[in-house]
Parts: structure tokens; C-alpha cells; sequence
């Protein structure tokens, strides 16, 4: 190919001491793109079924795609492919900031991590001079100390850094991977991956340059993008203006935010933790990505009060959602400090907010036996326990664990609130129909951003068309799916999310052709959208998962929101099943949600 790729994956053996340089064939890029793509194929291919997520005979895939490094806008970030530690099937995480244009500018497609130091490392990526260097002096170092110490020592402020704090080390199983201090590769526990590997950071440099086949032509498109996220509402508007915590206003009105550990879905005083409140108590100024005109990120201070001196970027709406609603705390100021926290210690506040809120659960229903009281509405707890969590000490061991793995040692597994072991996103599924279905066939479990389908669901947009929420309607499936393509193609491009109003099929298939000069139809970039999405789905075959995985916890079925725009709600049992057979049909897949021998056939996976 013309440009847009190395052409190189960069492996190192932590077990052998060994660094590789190995060449990527065009046909395994042109199948699956890079990014999410080509890392879901390296991990088919090289774990064997069955592996300990904490052994070393996992691996960790970081992969680039065509597109980073180029000047489309909003492309500056990295895919890491693993098992997962806390839910044992496929994982995968995307992470932005400038880690991912410095290992692309370095000259690799991919990353991939393999065995296991016998002490603490961290890897040296200077260009073609890679080194496995002693980091014992690093271990027990926050993820911010971390950064800082790795740029001092080497002197270079150039060197990006992806790195572990302690949660990590102590593999906490949803701990994350940080770098650029603010961005987080959040979900399923690739910091618990890298904790088990004893790879405490990566430290990169690059200063090659991506070569862009039709270099004019992909200006002009460029531009052609840029004014469309001018006039874009969600790109001119609400992320700049408000970033993610918009959506708390959105999800409160219509009755779907996660409330007191997923018993209610409205928030009482949901107005001290939105967008507004951020930006008129504790907003300094916009953060963005390398190269972003979106500028999502709040870079906020707590000027006065307990947390004084609490800073960084977020609380992003996640946060709001997980540590505000499930734990009933509105105090805006506590969450950004929660969220400090985690990210010092490497956690993903997501699954970490959920594990809090079941112990206050768990705790008030006489499950979970404590010395020190654990209610909902108490911000001093949350700290204990997020203390507690990220050294493992004490009910803090049972909590690292994940929800699903507490819950079952406390033998209480219908309190628990996941799918296939991940702790859901902010968005109630008994009231957003469509999103329970997308909790339920995520590859990585109750993710909400495999198909994105809540905006659907919640607001209207000129790029797509604004379903009935409370409606199990079989008219969402096909849509769904067409999103979790399109997706999983920017996975592997690799494009941030919030550029999905922009990057259409017509624009994917323009611009790839344009940095690659490989032309591509839109069919053929929807059917390697498909083909990757199958992929994932095979390896959770091979690891044991069927149609049964494909659930939602039984509370939604059973239980009705009590109050609130959705009050009354339940996910109906019957139309669930519908709707996930008629998933099966189109992806063509059998009534056991598994990939047809002609379906394998036409993706090229046979």
C-alpha cells in the first residue's frame, strides 16, 4: 500500500528479554483495517482457548490504525486487544490523547506484549531503538508520578507515556491503562493485564512522519470534515460546550439514569452534578486530543471546600453517572475527587463506581458485613473504599474482584448488575429498550459503546432517525447492527467515537482510499465491519460463551422502576428474546448465536 500503515508490528517477549521487528503483509491490513481489527485478529491467532487473563500467556495487542498520525481530525487514537481479567472473554479498549501518533510516528502498526518480567520493566521506544529497562524504581508510583518521573529521568518531554498505578499492580481486575495523564484505555482491565506482566509504562518517541497516498485530494476532504463538525450540534456544540456531561440532563428527563445501584433511574438534585453545574463551579478550560478541534475534555478545580486542589480532566458523564447516581452523592465536587482518585491509581471509574455502589447495596440489605458503615450518599466512604480497592486491604479485596465475582462470593448473584461479568454505562435498559439489546450481544459485555445505540434512544439527530424508547420494536435491530459495523470499521481506523454523526460510510470509505490508495466501496468496509464483529464473537465461542451469555441481569426483567419519566418500566422478557433472535438472523448467526459455516464462508473467516 501507498500509505497509512508501517507495515510493522513491534513485539517484545518480557519472559525472553527478546524485542522483534516483524513485517505486516497488505492482505492482513486490507482485512481487517488495523486498529481493533487487525489486533482481534493477532489475538485468534495467537492465544491459545483458555489462557489465564493473569498469565502469561496472555498478551497485550496495542494497535494503531491508517489513519492516525494523518491530519483527519479526531483519529489520534490506540485499540489494546486482550483477555480479559475480569470477564474472562475477548477485551478490548480504545484510548486517545498522543500516545497512539507517537507509536505510529515510531514506525508501528502494532505493539504486542508477551510473558512475564520476573521484576518490574517498562519499555523504551525511541524510534527503531526499543529497550526493556528496569522500572523497579518506578513500582508503588501513581499513574501521574509515573509520567512524570519517566519524562524527567529521560529528559525528554517528547516521550509520550501509557502506564499503570497501583491498582494495576496489585491487579485490581478492572484497573486501566492511563497516559497523557487524562485519557484512560478504561474498560475490562488491560492495567490488570500489565500489572501481571510486571510492565509498569511505555514510553514512546517518534519522529517519522505517515505517508498519505493522495496527499491533496485527502486535504480537500479534510476540509470538507472539518466544516461538517462546525455545524454539527453535537461537535459545535455540546461536546465543546459541555463534553459528556450533557447527557446527565438527557438521561434524568427520560428517566434512565442508574440511581442508588440500579434500583431507581432518576437522580434527585441531578442538577448539582450536570454539564451547568461543571462549568460554573469547577471548569477552567477545554482539553482536547492530539490534533481534536472537538475539544470534549474539561479541565477542572476545586478551588475551596473539603476537596480543595482536586484537578484534571472530567468527571466525564460516566463518572457523573456511576459514583453520583449509583451512589446517590451530588455533590459535583466529590465525584471530581473520586475521579482523581482513579485516575492516580489507575481504575476505571466505570466498573469502580458500580463495585461502591453494590457494597453500599450489598451493606444496607445485610449481605456484606463491615465495621464501618457503608451508605448510599456518603462521600468519605467512597474514598475509603476506593483506598481500599486499589490496595486490596480488606472488603477493598473482595470489591477488586469485580461485581460479578463479589457477588458471588457473598451469594447474592441476582444483586448484581452485569453482562457476562462488565459493569454497565450509564443508561437504564428498562428504559431504553434498544440499549439492553446492546448491553446484551456486546463482545466485551454491557458496553455502551460497541453500538452506541442510546443517542438513538434519547435525542434526535439529522444523521440518523429517533426511536421510541420504551419500544422492543424489531426496526431497531437492523439499524443496531449497522452501527456495531460502522463502529468496529473506526475501531479500526482508528477514529474517536465522538465523531459518529460525522463519519459516515460515504466519509470512512473516502478517506481510507485517500491515505491508503487502496480504493474501497462502502460494501466492502461494511463487510470488514462485520467480518471483525464475527471475529470477536468466535473467540467468545471458543472460550465457551452461547446463546445464554446473552442476557441482561434478571432485575430488568423483574424489577420496575419505582418513580421517575420511567416509572413502571421492565424489560419484557418475551420481547427481548425477539429481538435478539432477530439479531441472530442478520448477522446470520445460528439460534445459539453462532456464526453460520456460510456466514464464515462470505467473511473470509471459514
Amino acid at each position: 500500500m501507498k500509505g497509512g500503515y508501517a507495515n510493522r508490528i513491534l513485539r517484545v517477549n518480557l519472559t525472553k528479554g527478546s524485542i522483534k521487528k516483524e513485517k505486516l503483509e497488505n492482505d492482513l491490513l486490507e482485512t481487517y483495517l488495523g486498529g481493533k481489527g487487525l489486533a482481534a485478529r493477532l489475538l485468534y491467532d495467537e492465544l491459545k482457548p483458555g489462557v489465564d487473563p493473569l498469565g502469561p500467556e496472555n498478551k497485550l495487542f496495542f494497535a494503531t490504525g491508517p489513519l492516525t498520525g494523518t491530519i483527519v481530525p479526531a483519529s489520534p487514537k490506540y485499540d489494546v486487544t486482550f483477555k480479559s481479567p475480569l470477564t474472562g472473554i475477548y477485551a478490548e479498549s480504545q484510548s486517545g490523547g498522543s500516545f497512539a501518533v507517537a507509536l505510529k510516528k515510531a514506525g508501528y502498526d502494532a505493539l504486542v506484549v508477551e510473558g512475564r518480567a520476573e521484576r518490574p520493566v517498562y519499555l523504551h521506544i525511541n524510534d527503531e531503538n526499543v529497550e526493556i529497562r528496569d522500572a523497579d524504581h518506578l513500582w508503588g508510583f501513581d499513574t501521574f508520578e509515573t509520567d512524570d518521573f519517566l519524562k524527567s529521568e529521560l529528559g525528554d518531554e517528547g516521550f509520550k507515556i501509557a502506564s499503570i498505578g497501583p491498582a494495576g499492580e496489585r491487579l485490581v481486575r478492572f484497573a486501566c491503562i492511563k497516559n497523557d495523564y487524562w485519557r484512560s484505555a478504561g474498560r475490562c482491565g488491560a492495567g490488570a493485564v500489565m500489572g501481571s506482566k510486571k510492565l509498569k509504562a511505555i514510553a514512546v518517541k517518534g519522529t517519522g512522519s505517515v505517508t498519505v497516498a493522495e496527499e491533496g485530494d485527502l486535504r480537500e476532504s479534510v476540509q470538507e470534515i472539518l466544516e461538517r463538525i462546525k455545524t454539527d450540534p453535537l461537535t459545535s456544540k455540546n461536546y465543546p460546550v459541555y463534553g459528556t456531561p450533557a447527557v446527565v440532563n438527557s438521561t434524568n428527563l427520560q428517566g434512565v439514569f442508574p440511581t442508588q445501584y440500579w434500583h431507581k433511574s432518576f437522580l434527585e438534585g441531578y442538577e448539582k452534578v450536570n454539564a451547568e453545574a461543571l462549568r460554573s463551579k469547577i471548569l477552567v478550560k477545554n482539553w482536547a486530543c492530539y490534533g481534536c478541534p472537538i475539544s470534549c475534555g474539561k479541565y477542572c478545580e476545586v478551588k475551596e471546600g473539603p476537596y480543595a486542589g482536586t484537578k484534571g480532566v472530567g468527571p466525564e458523564f460516566e463518572t457523573i453517572y456511576s459514583f453520583g447516581g449509583l451512589c446517590e452523592i451530588d455533590s459535583l465536587e466529590a465525584i471530581a475527587k473520586f475521579n482523581e482518585i482513579c485516575n492516580e491509581a489507575g481504575l476505571d471509574t466505570i466498573s469502580a463506581g458500580n463495585a461502591v455502589a453494590f457494597a453500599m447495596d450489598a451493606y444496607e440489605r445485610g449481605a456484606l458485613k463491615s465495621d464501618m458503615p457503608i451508605r448510599f450518599g456518603d462521600p468519605d466512604i467512597v474514598i475509603r473504599l476506593l483506598e481500599m480497592i486499589t490496595k486490596r486491604d480488606g472488603v477493598g479485596n473482595l470489591l477488586a474482584e469485580g461485581v460479578k465475582r463479589a457477588s458471588e462470593n457473598l451469594g447474592v448473584n441476582d444483586l448484581a448488575i452485569h453482562v457476562k461479568g462488565l459493569e454497565p454505562a450509564g443508561y437504564d435498559p428498562r428504559g431504553l429498550k434498544g440499549m439492553g439489546l446492546a448491553y446484551a450481544v456486546s463482545p466485551r459485555g454491557a458496553c455502551h459503546l460497541r453500538a452506541v445505540f442510546y443517542p438513538t434512544e434519547l435525542s434526535s439527530h439529522p444523521t440518523h432517525p429517533t426511536f421510541d424508547r420504551l419500544s422492543m420494536g424489531l426496526e431497531k435491530v437492523p439499524f443496531m447492527i449497522d452501527w456495531e459495523n460502522r463502529f468496529a470499521v473506526m475501531d479500526s481506523m482508528v477514529l474517536c467515537r465522538f465523531g459518529r454523526t460525522i463519519y459516515n460510510w460515504t466519509t470512512l470509505a473516502k478517506v481510507y482510499s485517500q491515505v491508503t490508495g487502496v480504493k474501497v466501496s462502502e460494501s466492502l468496509l461494511k463487510e470488514a465491519g462485520e467480518r471483525i464483529v464475527t471475529l470477536a464473537r468466535m473467540f467468545n465461542i471458543r472460550e465457551g460463551l452461547s446463546r445464554k451469555d446473552d442476557m441482561l441481569p434478571q432485575r430488568f426483567f423483574r424489577e420496575p422502576v419505582p418513580s421517575g419519566p420511567s416509572q413502571g418500566q421492565i424489560v419484557d422478557r418475551n420481547g427481548f428474546e425477539k429481538m435478539l433472535e432477530k439479531y441472530y438472523e442478520i448477522r446470520g448467526w445460528d439460534e445459539e448465536g453462532k456464526p453460520t459455516g456460510e456466514t464464515l464462508t462470505k467473511l473470509r473467516l471459514k
